[in-house]
C-alpha cells in the first residue's frame, strides 16, 4: 500500500482544526522572555548546598562542646552522623538539580533563538512597581514614574490609617 508525499506529510503535521488566535500567540510569544525569569532565578541551589555543610559543621561542634554527660554525647553524635548524612544527600541532590537547571537554560535559550527568527520577544521586565525606578516599566525614568512612586506610597498610607 502506496502512500502519496502529500498524505503522509498531512499524517506528520495534522491539520490543527481549531482557529488560531493570531494577537493571542504574538503576545504570548512576545512575553517568552518573562518565562526565563524563572529559570535564571538568583536561588544558587549549590551555595545553599555549601551554606548547610557549615551549618551542620558549626552545629555538631557546638552540642558536642554543650554536652557533658558521655550518654548525651554519644546520642548527640549519632542524631549529628544522621544530619551530616542527609546534608550529603542534599548536596548530591543540589548538584544533580544544577546540572538539570543548566540544561533547561540551554533549552530555553535555543527555543528562544528558533522563537525570535519569526516573533519579535520583549526583554524580560521587572513587575511594575518593582524595585528600579523605571515604575512604570517604558524603558527610562523620568517624571512620570516619580508621579507613580509618590501615587503608590500616598495610597500605601491612606490604606494604613483605615
Amino acid at each position: 500500500m502506496a502512500t502519496n508525499l502529500k498524505d503522509l506529510l498531512v499524517e506528520v503535521f495534522e491539520e490543527n482544526e481549531q482557529p488560531i488566535d493570531k494577537h493571542a500567540v504574538i503576545e504570548a510569544v512576545s512575553q517568552y522572555g518573562n518565562i526565563g525569569k524563572s529559570i535564571y532565578s538568583e536561588v544558587n541551589v549549590l551555595e545553599i548546598a555549601e551554606q548547610l555543610v557549615q551549618i551542620a559543621e558549626q552545629a555538631h561542634n557546638h552540642v558536642l562542646s554543650e554536652s557533658d554527660d558521655w550518654f548525651d554525647k554519644v546520642t548527640v553524635n549519632r542524631n549529628m552522623k544522621a544530619m551530616n548524612g542527609m546534608v550529603k544527600e542534599f548536596k548530591v541532590a543540589a548538584k544533580e538539580y544544577s546540572a538539570v537547571n543548566n540544561r533547561l537554560s540551554s533549552l530555553y535559550e535555543d527555543i528562544g533563538g528558533i522563537l525570535n527568527r519569526y516573533y519579535d520577544i520583549q526583554e524580560a521586565m521587572d513587575p511594575v512597581g518593582g524595585e528600579d525606578s523605571d515604575v512604570d516599566n517604558d524603558g527610562d525614568t523620568d517624571d512620570s514614574d516619580e508621579y507613580l512612586k509618590n501615587r503608590r506610597d500616598a495610597v500605601t498610607q491612606a490604606v494604613q490609617v483605615q
